[in-house]
């Protein structure tokens, strides 16, 4: 008989641990700040010791036009950035199916399959980040945004503001977050054969958590996509629709709020 106690004190540790590093990074990436800076340090590439070009991952890119190691920095930077504000969302999900799928003497590898399943999540996050750190780099090139991921424009920031407000009240929104808050129905409803099932299993539950919020995501580029704190408040916001009662209703205020903050911002 498996030990369910020590199977989910494992689970949570190993999954608050990968949460807690994601945050480090962005923590360590943030504190690079231009006027921590010198100018020969001012893009991501750097010189190595034998002389070839090196690339810092805990260095954001600044001014001037990206390139592909720019890219290559920030799309690391996203993917991590949606592990820190997705993954603890995920954790009512994940243990919902190791303890279903722990009971069921078919099943001969739980953990396999709750590795399947995380990193079926990982592959939905990276398909969004390199969307994101597509269009940032679009934006940065362009002068949209400037080095910190901000839109430069508060009429282009209000009309985000306002979309993702409205979003809030649709019922895709309403879809997507109920199959995120009721992660029992959402496994019972399917069959589990195999590790392909798992895997597909996956996929759907991610595209349906990444459905909920991936405005809000974007929402990073009104106050910045390295600013700290404003990342800590949107996965606040998401682990409360998520996670708390009356879904709809914080939803809701939330949009009413976006609405009400888009408009201020168009208006001024």
């Amino acid at each position: 008989m498996r030990d369910f106690k020590v199977e989910y004190l494992i689970t949570l540790f190993a999954l608050s641990v990968l949460v807690a590093l994601a945050w480090y990074y962005l923590y360590m990436m943030a504190s690079y700040t231009p006027m921590s800076m010198n100018m020969e340090n001012k893009n991501p590439m750097t010189m190595s010791m034998d002389g070839t070009n090196t690339i810092n991952f805990l260095m954001m890119p600044m001014t001037g036009e990206w390139g592909i190691n720019d890219f290559i920095v920030m799309f690391v930077m996203w993917l991590i950035m949606m592990i820190a504000m997705m993954l603890p969302s995920t954790f009512i999900f994940l243990n919902i199916f190791r303890m279903m799928r722990s009971n069921m003497k078919s099943v001969s590898s739980p953990i396999i399959e709750m590795l399947i399943i995380t990193l079926s999540y990982f592959v939905v996050w990276a398909v969004f980040s390199l969307i994101a750190c597509t269009f940032q780099y679009f934006l940065h090139n362009n002068g949209v945004v400037d080095m910190m991921g901000t839109f430069q424009n508060k009429f282009i920031a209000g009309i985000l503001l306002i979309g993702a407000g409205l979003f809030q009240f649709s019922s895709l929104k309403n879809a997507c977050l109920e199959k995120c808050r009721n992660p029992l129905s959402f496994i019972m409803g399917r069959k589990i054969k195999g590790y392909t099932d798992v895997t597909y299993l996956g996929l759907q539950h991610g595209i349906f958590c990444l459905g909920c919020c991936w405005l809000l995501m974007l929402l990073l580029f009104v106050n910045g996509v390295m600013n700290l704190l404003w990342v800590v408040a949107i996965t606040a916001i998401v682990l409360i629709e998520k996670m708390l009662p009356f879904e709809q209703l914080s939803s809701r205020f939330l949009g009413f709020l976006l609405v009400g903050w888009g408009s201020y911002l168009i208006i001024i």
